[in-house]
C-alpha cells in the first residue's frame, strides 16, 4: 500500500470525527468564523507557520521542509451552502445552512494533507503551502486571499498548486485526471428593458416589457444552437426575471438575469457580442428600450499540462492505475481557476459514487474515502517537490 495512504488509513476516525463536527455546524461564505477556529486548532500541534491573512475566515499555513527546495500548495474550500439539510443524527445543526457540496469533505482531506507531510517533513524538498480557503460558493473567496497578499506572505508564489472535488458521478475511489479545462468559466448578465405602463385591457396603448422579455428568452437559446461552434462547450442561460406587480397594469420595466459558462475565450465573445445584438434589435422591434451589463465571476478552470504527469502519477500511486480516470470537463465553476491564473495548477475529481448531486438536500460524501483524499493531496505535493528540483 502506498505510505501516504497507509498512514492516513491509521487517521481515518480522527478524520471522520473532524468531518463529523464541521459537518453538524456549516457556516455560510466569509461567515466560516468557528471552521476557521476548528481548523487553527487541529493544525496547531504541527509545527508549521500560520500566515497573518488579515482575514476573518480562512487559514494559510507553511511547512517547511527538511531539504532545500520550491513551494508547492494544496488547497481545500470551507464555507457551506444555504440549504435545509432533512433532519438526521448526523445532520447540520444550523437551520437552512449544509454542507451541500461537500466543502467539509474537502477540508478534511487538506487537513490530513496537512498530519501526512507534517509527519514526513525532514525528507520534504521544499515548502508545502495549506490554503484554507472560505468563500467558495460565491467564488469570491480565492481573490479575497490573493487581494491580502497571500504570495507575499508566503514568500513568493508557489511552483505549483493543486485541489480536488468530490464528485458523485465517478465511482467511488476514482480519481479523474482531465488535462486543460476541467469546470466553466462563468460571467454574469443582468438585461433591463424599458417600455410604456398601461391598462391590460388597452394593449395597444402600452408597450409591453414581458412580452419582449419572452421573446428575448427565447432568442438567447439560439446563441448555443446557431452562432456557437458546436464543439466549444457553451451555456447561456436565462435564471431570473422580475416585473410586475398587479393583475391588471402593463408594467413598463423588466429585468432579467443569467449567467454565461464557457471552456473557450471565443465562445464568451460569441455569447456575449449576440446578447448584445438580441437585445439591442429585440427591444428596438418592440418599441423598448434596454440596458445590458456584464459581471465576469471566474475564468476556466485550467489543469496545467506541465502538472498532468505529475498528477497522474499521484493519482495511480494513491489509487490504483486502475481508478485514475480521464472524464469530461464539467459546466460548473470553481474559484480554484483564480489561483489557477497566477501559477501552474491542477484540480482532481476524486469519485464518491453518491447517488444525490451537489446542492441537492439529500447530498452526502462517502466518509470512507476521506484517508484516499488526503493521500491524493500528500502525495501530488510531495511528487511536485521531487519533480520541480
Amino acid at each position: 500500500m502506498n505510505p501516504f495512504l497507509a498512514a492516513a488509513q491509521a487517521e481515518r476516525e480522527a478524520l471522520l470525527a473532524f468531518k463529523r463536527d464541521l459537518h453538524a455546524h456549516p457556516e455560510l461564505s466569509f461567515q466560516e468564523r468557528r471552521t476557521t477556529a476548528r481548523i487553527l486548532e487541529a493544525l496547531a500541534p504541527l509545527e508549521l507557520e500560520i500566515l497573518p491573512l488579515g482575514m476573518d475566515t480562512g487559514v494559510a499555513a507553511l511547512l517547511t521542509g527538511g531539504l532545500p527546495g520550491p513551494t508547492v500548495a494544496l488547497r481545500g474550500d470551507i464555507d457551506a451552502i444555504a440549504q435545509q439539510e432533512p433532519p438526521g443524527p448526523l445532520s447540520s445543526q444550523v437551520p437552512g445552512v449544509m454542507h451541500g457540496c461537500g466543502h467539509d469533505f474537502h477540508t478534511t482531506c487538506l487537513l490530513g494533507a496537512a498530519r501526512l507531510l507534517h509527519a514526513r517533513r525532514s525528507a520534504l524538498r521544499g515548502r508545502v503551502l495549506f490554503l484554507f480557503q472560505p468563500a467558495e460558493e460565491v467564488t469570491q473567496g480565492a481573490a479575497a486571499m490573493l487581494a491580502h497578499g497571500l504570495w507575499d506572505k508566503a514568500g513568493g508564489k508557489p511552483a505549483a498548486l493543486f485541489g480536488l472535488h468530490n464528485r458523485p458521478q465517478l465511482p467511488a475511489g476514482h480519481v479523474a485526471v482531465v488535462e486543460g479545462p476541467i469546470m466553466a468559466g462563468k460571467t454574469h448578465f443582468s438585461i433591463t428593458l424599458h417600455g410604456r405602463a398601461g391598462h391590460g385591457g388597452s394593449p395597444h396603448k402600452c408597450t409591453d416589457v414581458i412580452l419582449t422579455g419572452a421573446a428575448l428568452v427565447e432568442a438567447i437559446q439560439t446563441i448555443v444552437s446557431r452562432s456557437n461552434d458546436p464543439l466549444a462547450p457553451l451555456v447561456c442561460s436565462v435564471l431570473s426575471i422580475h416585473s410586475g406587480a398587479e393583475e391588471n397594469f402593463v408594467p413598463d420595466v423588466l429585468t432579467m438575469t443569467g449567467s454565461i459558462r464557457y471552456h473557450r475565450p471565443d465562445s464568451l465573445e460569441v455569447a456575449m457580442r449576440r446578447l448584445g445584438e438580441l437585445t439591442e434589435h429585440i427591444s428596438a422591434a418592440h418599441g423598448c428600450t434596454s440596458s445590458l451589463s456584464f459581471q465576469p465571476q471566474v475564468p476556466v478552470t485550467y489543469n496545467s499540462p506541465a502538472l498532468t504527469a505529475v498528477a497522474r502519477r499521484s493519482a495511480a500511486a494513491v489509487a490504483g492505475g486502475d481508478r485514475v480516470d480521464s472524464s469530461l470537463p464539467d459546466m460548473g465553476s470553481e474559484d480554484f481557476a483564480v489561483f489557477g491564473q497566477e501559477v501552474p495548477a491542477f484540480f482532481y475529481w476524486l469519485g464518491t459514487g453518491t447517488p444525490a448531486p451537489w446542492h441537492a438536500v439529500d447530498f452526502t460524501t462517502d466518509d470512507s474515502l476521506l484517508p484516499l483524499g488526503a493521500a491524493l493531496l500528500a502525495q501530488s505535493a510531495a511528487e511536485a517537490l521531487d519533480a520541480l528540483c
